[in-house]
């Protein structure tokens, strides 16, 4: 199961009705906006962008940037760039995220204004991305493939596939982000924020290094209850192959050994049969509550409520041992890129060194 990645083709049902008022929306919002001239100074401003669905002419330096799902919101932050809208992964009913936050996990707090509400990540809001009248939009390619005609007409639009399978960790955004500054004009800022990355990136492997060497077998776990279905991840999922790069060794049933499958549904039963030195769970809540103080701590209560109380979780050594560290499925599964990875890396080495303890705090 991908909680955070929804089938090819998936859209909102009418979504042809909303085609055609888009469409009326972007031929009035978008009329009087003349396209330049060959040899004028504003088309020698121009750069045509690679990207996944396709190639992209962007013009001058965009402003008012909308942003379809986290992984693009990350990209956007770590060139310094605030959005004019957002969607987010799971929906919100409210109109503006007026306590970013609050609101929206891990990357809220590095925001400065109050972006537009646009939809969700699978299904934006054609009509309310249109009235932004936006420079540029950044969306993922197998969510927003349907509407990328209609994003296009609206304004400059990029796509990008994103946790592809058996992609290389902590690198496979960087071709990304280059492209996104591309079209920002930021190509030198982005140069810095991956030698940054790349230094960070060293000294927390290097700081995990001597953990994972004695505590290497890792069971990493995904659900959002314990009373539903539970996938375990295999080293082909995104945080499997993190894990993996870091020293650690990603342990599956003998059977799914061979297996080139990201993740397979398993039952708590079989947990005790596996040898495992420490377990990572990965928890998300689809019921948003925009009132949540804590909105990276309310994607994992529940299983940490459930896991506290069931007596197979509470069988396994690595329970007894006090090596169960939950974390939220945001940090695997949407950011995988420069803020994202250096949480999840930074979180986990005060996990494994004790400054946390495990199975009573998330990270």
């Amino acid at each position: 199961m991908r909680p955070m990645r929804q089938p090819r083709g998936y859209r909102l049902k009418g979504l042809i009705v909303g085609g055609a008022i888009a469409i009326t929306l972007i031929a009035c919002n978008r009329a009087s906006a003349p396209r330049p001239e060959k040899g004028s100074a504003a088309s020698e401003d121009c750069r045509t962008i690679v990207h996944d669905a396709g190639e992209t002419t962007v013009c001058g330096q965009p402003q008012s940037v909308v942003t379809i799902g986290p992984n693009l919101l990350e990209l956007l932050l770590a060139l310094d760039v605030q959005p004019v809208g957002h969607a987010e992964y799971f929906p919100f009913p409210v109109p503006v995220f007026e306590q970013p936050a609050q609101q929206i996990p891990y990357l809220g707090e590095r925001l400065t204004g109050q972006p537009r509400n646009v939809g969700t990540a699978h299904d934006p809001a054609l009509e309310v991305i249109a009235a932004l009248k936006p420079d540029l939009i950044l969306g993922d390619t197998l969510k927003n493939e349907d509407e990328y005609a209609l994003l296009s007409q609206i304004a400059p639009t990029l796509l990008f596939t994103y946790d592809e399978p058996n992609s290389e960790p902590m690198q496979d955004w960087q071709p990304d982000l280059r492209a996104v500054a591309q079209a920002l004009d930021l190509t030198d800022p982005a140069e810095a924020v991956i030698s940054n990355f790349r230094e960070r990136q060293t000294a927390l492997t290097e700081a995990i290094a001597p953990q994972a060497a004695q505590t290497p077998n890792v069971l990493l776990l995904l659900g959002q209850r314990l009373d539903q279905e539970m996938q375990i991840e295999t080293r082909h999922s995104a945080c499997g192959g993190l894990l993996e790069t870091l020293g650690f060794q990603v342990t599956v049933p003998a059977a799914l050994e061979s297996s080139r499958e990201e993740s397979h549904a398993i039952s708590l039963e079989v947990l005790p049969q596996m040898d495992a030195d420490l377990i990572i769970i990965e928890g998300f809540n689809s019921e948003t509550d925009t009132s949540a103080k804590d909105p990276i701590a309310s994607q994992t209560q529940v299983l940490k409520q459930q896991w506290q109380t069931n007596a197979i979780a509470q069988s396994l050594p690595a329970s007894q041992n006090d090596r169960v560290y939950f974390t939220t499925v945001y940090l695997c599964h949407a950011l995988l890129g420069p803020i994202g990875t250096e949480i999840f890396l930074e979180q986990l080495r005060q996990q494994l060194e004790g400054e946390t303890i495990g199975a009573k705090r998330s990270f």
